[in-house]
Formats: structure tokens, C-alpha cells, sequence
């Protein structure tokens, strides 16, 4: 049986949520035949931290986001754009690449931009429900759009190639250990439901002081018991607050096995993020979402509508009333587990576990055109 081979470029970074995809992609990839990678990420993008340990070739261009408040970093936009295109320019010329492949943010803009117009396939994958303007602006240029959910067709109003609803491709690593086989590493009762909460990998400072704040209500009502990424911010906080000292509650800047988190949890309070929400589908218990509020074009509060039209999680926005808002929804939840079970269940309709493996199907199909 002959090999597949050939080159391939992935562009995207920012965030942990351009990245993590793109490797989802490459290891997908990678397990379909014997290809040259190549990633290229910006200068400062939290890429240069994630993509060099794999080991990938890597080169840096000068793009950076542009900033949707007033910023003088702004004035400096039109320069980083031009240069970067002449660096992509120049990467696709040396590297001869058989296809390039975008993840989103401002990277995969001059990379996809100047491969369409060398001629090279092109394609790029979305994550959130309403896509993001690198996306947008892309998708008139590029041979195949892949999105997360059929919802987010009618959004791409100009589009060159083919659409194609993959989902959002998550690490292989992920794989859920039995309940009962993590809950000693916490100390954790297994007649006692396990609360889970995070706000991403840098925690979330309201929505950390929400819960500092309703949990000793809601534990005189229901017994709970807690496992909180509180982020490196607020950790010292939490940490010393009397919640700290109570049996069952486990506090940690960060939790680095996710996975034994998950498996632990009955109940998730968490972000709206792509990544997250993808990561989510896999699970499959009850949630919370407390989007973000500050994120690009929303989008982590379109992310949450979409699950929560699913009958999937509840939304609860920050702002006037949060508190209160949080502590009904996580009252009904612990009170009504035929519930919470049915809405685990609906996580299903999202859940594409083989998202990556279909974008690395579309990624052999455009060098084989």
C-alpha cells in the first residue's frame, strides 16, 4: 500500500483556540501518511509556547491582532499586515507547500490570503458559532470552509469552495477514565456530587467571586462537593477564603489532567469557549456557561445559545443579577437529576469525535485535485 506524503502549512494563533485545533489536524494528519508540517504563528502569540514542543518546524510572522479599543498599537496594524504578507510570500515561495490549512486568528489571514492567490488549496476551519472575520474574509479565497455546526452555513454569505460541518477537532488524548477510579486522588465521596469549575486555563475573576460567594448558601441547602481551577490570578484568593478549609472542596490554580477533572465532575460551570464547549461534547454531563463578555464579536455568547438551544446547558450572562442567576441555575440542577441526566444526553447532538480525522480526509483530497 503506498504511502501518503506531501507538505503542509497550518497557520493560526493568538489563542489556545486557533492552536490546539491545528494540532488536533496535524496528529489526524500525520496518522493518514508521511507529511512534511510546517506551522507558522505570529510573533507573540501564545503559539511559541504550545507548537515547539512537538517539534514541529516553525517560522514566526509579524501580524498581530488589531485591537477593537483605540490603541496607538493600531497605527503600526497597516505595516505588520504588508510586511507579513511579503513574509508569507516569501515562506510559501522557499517551502513549496502542497496545501495550506488556517485555524483562525489573525495569522491564518496573510498566509491563507497570499497561498489562494499563488494558486495553492486552501483551507480553513472554524470553530466558534458565529465565525470570526479572519473566516469571513477567507472563505471567498479558500477550496473548503469546515465548521463546527450546520447553523453557521448561512453566516459565511460568500464563499469560494465547498462547506463542510466537521465539528471542532479535539486532542485523541483525551480519554475519560471511570468515575470511581479518580475520586480518591481528591478525596473526593462518591454519594456526594462533584461540582467542577473553571474559566479556562487562566481562570476567570467573576465569575471565581461568584461562586466565593453563593457556595456557603448553597451548601446549607444541598451537600456538594467542589473541584475549582480558580486561575494563577485569583488562586491566592480563593485559597485563603474560609471556603478553602471546608472538607470536600478542592482549590488549584490550574488542573493539568483534564481528563481525570471531567470523569470526576457531575456537574461542569465553565467558559464558552470553541475548544471547551468541543471538549464538553465529549463529556457529556450537565453545564453551566458563563460566556465571557469581552470576547471578539461575542462570540463565546453565540457559542452558548447555540448549546443552550440544544436543551444541552443553561446561560448565565455576567451583569445585573449573575449571583442570583447562578445560584437558580445550579439549584435546579442539584435538585432535579432527571434533568441534569437529559441534558447530558443532548450533548450528543454536538458531540463529532471524529473532526479532526475528516478535516485530515478534506486535506488529502485537495492535494490529490
Amino acid at each position: 500500500m503506498m504511502t501518503i506524503t506531501g507538505k503542509v502549512i497550518f497557520a493560526g494563533g493568538g489563542t489556545g483556540g486557533h492552536v490546539y485545533p491545528a494540532l488536533a489536524c496535524i496528529e489526524a494528519l500525520l496518522n493518514k501518511g508521511k507529511f512534511d508540517i510546517l506551522y507558522i504563528g505570529g510573533h507573540q502569540g501564545i503559539e511559541n509556547k504550545i507548537v515547539p514542543r512537538f517539534h514541529y518546524a516553525f517560522k514566526k510572522i509579524w501580524i498581530s491582532g488589531f485591537q477593537r479599543t483605540f490603541t496607538l498599537k493600531n497605527f503600526l496594524f497597516p505595516l505588520k499586515l504588508l510586511v507579513s504578507l511579503w513574509q508569507s510570500i516569501m515562506i510559501l515561495f522557499k517551502y513549496k507547500p502542497d496545501v495550506v490549512i488556517g485555524t483562525g486568528g489573525y495569522v491564518s489571514g496573510p498566509v491563507l490570503y497570499t497561498a489562494a492567490k499563488m494558486g495553492i488549496p486552501t483551507l480553513i476551519q472554524e470553530q466558534d458559532s458565529y465565525p470570526g472575520v479572519t473566516t469571513r474574509l477567507l472563505a471567498r479565497y479558500c477550496n473548503v470552509v469546515c465548521v463546527p455546526y450546520e447553523e453557521v452555513i448561512p453566516l459565511l454569505k460568500k464563499v469560494k469552495g465547498s462547506i463542510i460541518v466537521t465539528g471542532v477537532p479535539i486532542r485523541r488524548s483525551l480519554q475519560l477514565p471511570e468515575k470511581h477510579s479518580v475520586l480518591k486522588e481528591w478525596d473526593f465521596r462518591d454519594d456526594i456530587p462533584v461540582i467542577l469549575i473553571f474559566g479556562g486555563s487562566q481562570g476567570a475573576q467573576s465569575l471565581n467571586r461568584a461562586m466565593l460567594s453563593i457556595v456557603p448558601e448553597i451548601m446549607k441547602q444541598s451537600p456538594i462537593q467542589l473541584l475549582w481551577q480558580t486561575g494563577e490570578k485569583n488562586f491566592e484568593e480563593i485559597r485563603q477564603s474560609p471556603l478553602a478549609g471546608e472538607e470536600g472542596i478542592q482549590i488549584m490554580d490550574y488542573i493539568h489532567s483534564m481528563e481525570k477533572a471531567y470523569a470526576v465532575a457531575d456537574i461542569i460551570i465553565s467558559r464558552a469557549g470553541a475548544i471547551t464547549l468541543a471538549e464538553l461534547a465529549l463529556v457529556q454531563k450537565p453545564c453551566i456557561l458563563v460566556p465571557y463578555p469581552f470576547a471578539a464579536a461575542q462570540h463565546q455568547e453565540k457559542n452558548a445559545e447555540t448549546i443552550a438551544g440544544l436543551g444541552a446547558a443553561f446561560i448565565v450572562k455576567e451583569g445585573k443579577g449573575f449571583e442570583e442567576k447562578l445560584t437558580t441555575a445550579l439549584s435546579t440542577l442539584l435538585n432535579d437529576n432527571q434533568l441534569a441526566d437529559a441534558m447530558g444526553k443532548k450533548w450528543n447532538k454536538v458531540y463529532r469525535p471524529d473532526a479532526s480525522e475528516k478535516i485530515a480526509t478534506e486535506i488529502i483530497n485537495l492535494m490529490a485535485n
